[in-house]
């Protein structure tokens, strides 16, 4: 293995380094490991195979880069933004390490991106969701269940697919036809039992993805609709992304539990709701004695590339980054977001007045909830904050 040097187009912003470093993990195969440069951050050095062509992986580092640079809102180049909002208490040392938890069984590795969940994460996870599910009902929504699959055609109109391709995950299926079923049984029992995977053409065509997020099902639902009134639906989901080598144990999963707060309707009501939801959140979180940042999301897919005409909200998206004390980091447990018109126009959503209607979410990643109490509170229970221990036992 070898290493060298990839100079940037431009420096970049301190506040964005975080998200790169996830960005640069898609760039190429052939990347085994990288690292941006603290101070200049207009350069990444890259170890890769001796046979790697040096110039191909270059190019596609700074193909990434330039790419994720160009969907940032706000100032990328090298200017960073206000500092990150501090929640709860200060980070400290922490003893606990993702080693511990998988030693006393509650994590056990199966494989990438794939992983056991015991206990206590297991019971930690179900009175998480119920707390935030008490915060759904304060704004008055309802409850809805969707299915974990979602049409290609909607997420075409959304225009997800120029956003995040990388994350995208497609069920796959035989075509209805005798022949192409009997013909992949042949090849299974041909290879000793291993079914033909990527070179077998009796595939049907990719009609639906895995969902990405809770809430699409929802404006997908109510697409069409004039609503009677402002609107708070609440659901619980899962999700899923592919992370290529991103995905470490519980931090980051292929596939993972949501539970979401949608808001729709009249442009004061969503920010309203966007912020009293956030605020009420930071407070479960100091209650918790949870440590962490709240800070502006980079992220938003219905602000990159070309998006249909709508009306966008100036902070679009606001991100709780509790933090990781065995590794001196942080990773994102929340987000709370304005989409402004987009998924109303796109669906053809109005309000009682016959406005296009706005829309919100607040969104929770239960597992990194979980994982964020054990990280700063340790495995057992009851050293854990009396609010959380109380509704551990509630939900065990």
């Amino acid at each position: 293995m070898r290493q060298f040097d990839v100079p940037l187009n431009r420096a970049i912003a301190a506040s964005l380094v975080p998200e790169l470093a996830y960005w640069i993990n898609f760039a190429s195969s052939q990347v085994v490991k990288f690292h941006i440069d603290p101070v200049g951050r207009a350069s990444i050095r890259v170890w890769v195979p001796d046979e790697a062509d040096s110039d191909e992986i270059g190019r596609k580092v700074r193909t990434t880069v330039d790419w994720f640079v160009a969907g940032q809102q706000g100032d990328a180049d090298g200017h960073d933004e206000p500092r990150p909002v501090r929640v709860g208490p200060p980070r400290s040392p922490s003893t606990l390490t993702p080693d511990d938890a998988v030693t006393a069984g509650a994590l056990t590795p199966l494989g990438m991106a794939d992983v056991v969940i015991g206990e206590p994460l297991v019971t930690l996870i179900r009175a998480l969701d119920d707390a935030f599910r008490e915060l759904a009902t304060g704004f008055d929504a309802g409850e809805a269940a969707y299915s974990t699959l979602l049409s290609v055609d909607y997420l075409e109109r959304l225009r997800y697919f120029d956003a995040f391709p990388q994350n995208v995950l497609f069920p796959v299926h035989l075509s209805t036809d005798i022949d192409a079923a009997q013909q992949y049984v042949s090849r299974t029992l041909e290879d000793q039992g291993r079914p033909p995977r990527d070179d077998f053409a009796g595939f049907a065509p990719r009609d639906r993805v895995l969902a990405p997020a809770a809430c699409f099902h929802v404006y997908q639902g109510l697409e069409g609709r004039r609503l009677p009134t402002d609107t708070a639906i609440t659901t619980l989901g899962r999700c899923y992304r592919y992370e290529s080598r991103n995905a470490v144990l519980i931090e980051r999963l292929w596939d993972f539990s949501m539970r979401e707060v949608v808001f729709v309707g009249s442009p004061d009501y969503v920010r309203s709701c966007r912020d009293e939801s956030r605020r009420r959140v930071l407070e479960l979180a100091e209650k918790w004695q949870l440590g962490g940042s709240l800070v502006p999301g980079h992220d938003p897919f219905f602000l990159r590339g070309d998006r249909p005409d709508a009306v966008v909200d100036p902070e679009p998206k606001f991100e709780l980054r509790l933090d990781l004390p065995y590794k001196d980091a942080d990773f994102a447990c929340a987000s709370f977001n304005v989409h402004g018109t987009f998924f109303g126009s796109t669906g053809d959503i109005v309000t009682a007045s016959g406005e296009t209607a706005w829309t919100g979410c607040t969104a929770f990643g239960l597992e990194r909830w979980a994982w964020a109490v054990i990280a700063q509170h340790g495995l057992d229970p009851d050293a854990w904050p009396a609010d959380l221990r109380r509704r551990h036992k509630q939900a065990a």
